[in-house]
């Protein structure tokens, strides 16, 4: 074998030896086992993939730590290299996020189920009013809630809300229930797709979606199945509350948010989740933010 082969065989036979060492109870074994593992980056990675679902629980729990490390590494790069002004930042950092909590996930494989959503909207459009761009947007927003809400049954997670899952939008697709702000990216990169006019509202403890072409506007609230209100049913319930139209219209939080706001309102989301119990996790995604802030 030439020295060259031998470069190559090596690191292989070196990952063999330490995931036999892996489960060894002596913490400073498996602190040293760990630094060589990191030492090899991705072929790491790669080769503890196939024990992140061991039946040893130690191998189990040791390979999913080394792992994320690795991964959250590389995806602190991505992060990085992430430039908010971009038309695809929203699509590309929500399915970073997803990353984080699934490393490995296919992005292109979701970003193309959204793809494919917008894709059967505009046919259902035309398939009902004979067009593809309707006079009224309504009849735009009604068809979009009739498939994400009734075809596809996405909803809210009230039943486990705090479940990090429904920050991953690769989770929120497969499960098809999230929390507001996922929910409302799903919506909002389907009506891109569809060149609408909708825009996110970052609200106090909840995220709303609004269309707003002209004078025309309507709230929409995927969390809740997609229920739409009018802009002026909205400035009647507030003035119910005692709101002027004037005070309505310079409500801060109705203003149109940005795809940076929204992706660092689901990083902070994950924070609050973590730093519960897992305060490794909440510090990675904290400096995942910090990233992006700069």
């Amino acid at each position: 074998m030439s020295e060259n082969e031998e470069l190559i065989v090596s690191p292989n036979k070196e990952l063999d030896h330490l995931i036999k060492l892996l489960d060894d109870e002596d913490d400073n074994i498996y602190s040293s086992v760990k630094e060589r593992f990191l030492s090899f980056g991705n072929q790491s990675e790669d080769f503890l993939k196939n024990y992140l679902n061991d039946k040893n629980i130690l191998i189990n729990k040791r390979a999913n730590e080394i792992v994320s490390i690795l991964n959250f590494k590389n995806l602190e790069k991505k992060f990085f290299r992430l430039n908010p002004e971009n038309k695809d930042f929203l699509e590309e950092a929500v399915f970073l996020i997803s990353s984080y909590g699934y490393p490995g996930i296919d992005a292109a494989h979701y970003r193309n189920m959204i793809s494919d959503y917008a894709a059967v909207i505009r046919l259902n459009i035309i398939k009902k009013f004979g067009k593809a761009d309707p006079e009224n947007p309504l009849d735009y927003l009604e068809t979009i809630n009739d498939f994400l809400f009734k075809d596809k049954m996405f909803r809210g997670n009230n039943d486990n809300y705090y479940d990090p899952d429904n920050s991953f939008l690769n989770k929120v697709i497969d499960n098809k229930t999230g929390i507001p702000i996922t929910l409302s990216v799903i919506y909002l990169l389907v009506s891109r797709k569809l060149n609408l006019p909708v825009y996110g509202i970052n609200m106090p403890g909840h995220f709303l979606l609004k269309y707003e072409k002209e004078k025309v506007e309507y709230y929409i609230d995927p969390f809740n199945g997609g229920i739409i209100i009018s802009g002026p049913e909205a400035e009647r319930f507030a003035k119910n509350l005692g709101i002027q139209k004037s005070d309505f219209d310079k409500i801060p939080y109705l203003n149109k948010t940005t795809d940076l706001e929204i992706i660092l309102r689901i990083l902070r989301n994950l924070i609050e989740i973590y730093k519960k119990e897992e305060e490794l996790k909440a510090s990675q995604i904290d400096k995942l933010m910090n990233s992006l802030v700069r």
